[in-house]
């Protein structure tokens, strides 16, 4: 083990090395995203980006998303990949980020660059980072150390002063780069002509599911190291009534529209989903925030809620606060739903609680802070 940090120290030494060289390079008008959640869409930056684009268009964008997959071919792939990573962020003025970004934590960024950490969920359920390290579910202390994890985040967006604390937590992070905004996926879940898109979209892909039937949606958590045993949610739904939607969290979507038919694909994003579901099942899924904006039934199928929290935990109060159902039974969840058993206030006010922006144009206010960002750096990317 020791021989590994040994390998990582030497390994941050050279990346260090060969960044001095690229930061050397004129800064430019540019904003870089950055993401190792997906290789493909991400709603937040799209939106963004968009806004921007609307603003001033002589602001250059970058998007850089790439996973980093399990394998060696894959680790080998995303090593190179990092020598871009290192041109963009030593020639932008302003970096946002989804998630932990290796190399913006190892690498000092240019003195004037800002970096804005809008992480990949309105609020957090589960804890993460700073809050679990040590725990079965999270990174060991000394490789957090190393890896300099959450490193040199100007500015943290989260959507409530609650959330604000537990984000303070996870990313070690002091409460003056705290920003209490939201994300762009606010305006999107509230819009009605994006909801009428995404149904039309749905349905060219999944033609079979335009059926009258109404849609359940289960999307559960990742468990580390874990599969997740799907076929119990499979043979519990009543397929004269419903269709069964899953989305895991590795981006793939299962589609039902019978027990012994199914198609799958990875067209749309968790978010995009939520619009076409009438019944949201989850477990520990910080996508509660983004499902109470919808204003839709939600329940939560805990079969390993002892072990979860152990492994894990969560940040509030879970069995008190969860605005739905909490079982182990997915059949008690799908008789809820037979019965249409939820309370709507109660979803209502677990968002008003938790997302305090709901009614302002949130991606307008993130790309007027960017734009401002940008016109207060010179060519050097330093402070003016």
């Amino acid at each position: 083990m020791q021989l590994k940090y040994l390998i990582i120290q030497v390994w941050k030494i050279f990346m260090k090395f060969i960044y001095f060289f690229f930061k050397l390079l004129k800064t430019k008008n540019k904003v870089t995203f950055m993401s190792r959640q997906t290789n493909g869409r991400n709603i937040d930056f799209d939106m963004i980006i968009e806004e921007i684009q609307k603003k001033d268009e002589t602001i250059k964008i970058v998007v850089l998303n790439k996973r980093l997959e399990k394998g060696l071919k894959s680790k080998i792939s995303y090593a190179l990949y990092m020598f871009k990573q290192m041109y963009h962020m030593a020639t932008s003025k302003v970096i946002i980020l989804d998630s932990y970004a290796i190399l913006v934590s190892i690498l000092k960024p240019k003195k004037g660059t800002k970096v804005i950490q809008i992480w990949h969920a309105l609020g957090s359920l589960k804890k993460f980072g700073y809050s679990i390290l040590g725990k079965k579910e999270g990174r060991s202390i000394k490789t957090a150390e190393v890896m300099d994890m959450h490193k040199n985040n100007d500015f943290i967006l989260t959507s409530s002063n609650i959330s604000k604390q537990h984000f303070m937590e996870a990313f070690g992070a002091t409460e003056e780069k705290m920003i209490v905004l939201g994300l762009p996926r606010i305006d999107f879940l509230q819009s009605k002509l994006e909801e009428e898109k995404t149904k039309e979209k749905f349905y060219e892909f999944y033609p079979e599911a335009n059926n009258k039937k109404e849609n359940i949606l289960y999307v559960p958590t990742m468990r580390k190291n874990k599969n997740i045993n799907l076929s119990k949610v499979i043979k519990s739904v009543n397929y004269k009534k419903y269709n069964l939607i899953i989305k895991t969290h590795s981006g793939q979507e299962y589609v039902y529209v019978d027990k012994k038919r199914i198609k799958e694909g990875n067209y749309f994003l968790g978010l995009e989903l939520l619009h076409v579901a009438d019944y949201i099942i989850t477990d520990y899924s910080a996508i509660v925030y983004e499902a109470s904006l919808v204003n839709k039934p939600i329940y939560f199928y805990t079969y390993d809620y002892e072990e979860y929290m152990k492994d894990r935990g969560v940040y509030i109060d879970y069995k008190k606060e969860m605005p739905g159902l909490i079982s182990k039974d997915i059949k008690s969840i799908m008789k809820q739903i037979e019965n249409k058993k939820w309370d709507s206030s109660k979803v209502e006010e677990f968002a008003n609680k938790y997302i305090e922006n709901k009614n302002i144009n949130v991606t307008e206010k993130i790309v007027q802070m960017i734009i401002k960002l940008l016109h207060n750096t010179n060519d050097k990317g330093e402070t003016k």
